[in-house]
């Protein structure tokens, strides 16, 4: 069964509108945001090939803001007691 992460699509869709939105002006701070898009479509990425393991250590090693969003992203996504048993973040939304 196929699970739309409403939320974490809209980091996604948030972070290109940033990538935009410094392109005319900071293109190194471009990047930056660039990399994070990438790290959240590669966490999604996981999380559909059911790579929970992977998924969890993948985003303890990101930077705190975007860890964060993804975090509580996937607590409104999919429920806070799923955050906690895949990814070890107790979250309450």
């Amino acid at each position: 069964m196929y699970t739309y992460l409403k939320n974490v699509t809209k980091i996604e869709s948030d972070l290109m509108k940033e990538i935009i939105a410094w392109e005319g002006e900071d293109k190194e701070m471009a990047n930056f945001v660039a990399q994070d898009r990438l790290d959240v479509q590669e966490a999604k990425d996981r999380f559909f090939r059911g790579h929970m393991g992977s998924l969890s250590s993948f985003i303890d090693r990101l930077d705190t803001c975007v860890r964060e969003r993804l975090v509580v992203a996937f607590a409104e996504d999919l429920g806070s007691d799923w955050v906690e048993t895949n990814l070890g973040y107790r979250v309450n939304v």
